[in-house]
């Protein structure tokens, strides 16, 4: 909760008011104050912005029983309810109403009742084919990719220069196939991509860093992008990376010797964070 100060005190602006010496804690962060048969414990400012006052009720629960002085922004009629908390032990006790009488229909209908929590399963993870040109998240990297094509299929793996796409490298995964084309494997991964999974995933396969049904859907593009040669833009949502929300994912095709097939995918999946 944050709570607006007085200029040159120590304490809110309702216990400027109304309290009478205000002792410091040892750690600088409580002013104690008692006064009028009510005491408590103030909450001191970080800010010295005398402008920022919230004006016309308390910043503070010590003296939310008192009523805010003129000088200090205080208007009548002003304090809400929810600050009107009991300080002391006296105006902490509830104040017990006459017993009456409680009919059994009414006491049943206020019985409260187990509702049933059902465990709605997660969205699954989807992804839609975007035009990379349209895509400013990616141009960096696509810029550099088709720079480094020029009349070639694809580039070579040895060829992409980390210095020319720094900002990309925190969000890039080099991603190899296994033996047997069923699963990939992160050769690298940038820090973005690693704070969002559980352990870190180099030398590991995607199936044991991602959510099975993720792991499918991203290994599906991944095969398309390594068979077709051809880069792949996507937009990704509801991924356990970033629950909730979508993403610009960039796959490209690298080959390891001059004119041969795509060996190795270089994934850019925009997610926040660097």
């Amino acid at each position: 909760m944050s709570h607006a100060f007085a200029k040159d005190s120590r304490a809110c602006a309702a216990c400027v008011s109304w309290g009478g010496e205000r002792a410091l804690s040892e750690d600088n962060t409580l002013v104690h104050v008692a006064r009028h048969g009510v005491e408590g414990e103030c909450r001191t400012a970080s800010s010295q912005d005398y402008r920022r006052v919230t004006k016309g009720y308390h910043t503070c629960t010590a003296w939310a029983p008192l009523p805010m002085l003129k000088k200090h922004g205080g208007r009548i009629g002003r304090t809400p309810a929810d600050l009107h908390l009991p300080v002391t032990a006296a105006a902490s006790r509830p104040i017990q109403p006459a017993s009456q009488p409680v009919p059994a229909a009414a006491a049943f209908a206020a019985a409260p009742v187990a509702v049933a929590v059902l465990d709605v399963p997660p969205p699954p993870c989807r992804a839609d084919p975007i035009d990379v040109e349209q895509s400013p998240q990616v141009s960096v990297l696509y810029t550099h990719w088709l720079r480094l094509k020029r009349k070639r299929r694809m580039p070579l793996a040895v060829e992409i220069d980390t210095s020319q796409v720094r900002e990309s490298v925190p969000r890039i995964a080099l991603m190899e196939p296994t033996a047997d084309g069923a699963d990939f494997v992160y050769k690298s991964c940038g820090r973005a991509l690693q704070r969002r999974l559980a352990e870190r995933p180099t030398t590991r396969r995607v199936t044991e860093c991602h959510p099975e049904q993720a792991a499918q859907r991203w290994l599906s593009d991944l095969r398309l992008c390594l068979e077709s040669g051809e880069p792949r833009c996507l937009l990704v949502r509801d991924d356990p990376m970033l629950p909730g929300a979508k993403f610009v994912e960039l796959l490209l095709p690298l080959a390891d010797v001059e004119g041969g097939p795509a060996t190795r995918v270089l994934a850019y999946r925009h997610v926040p964070g660097g």
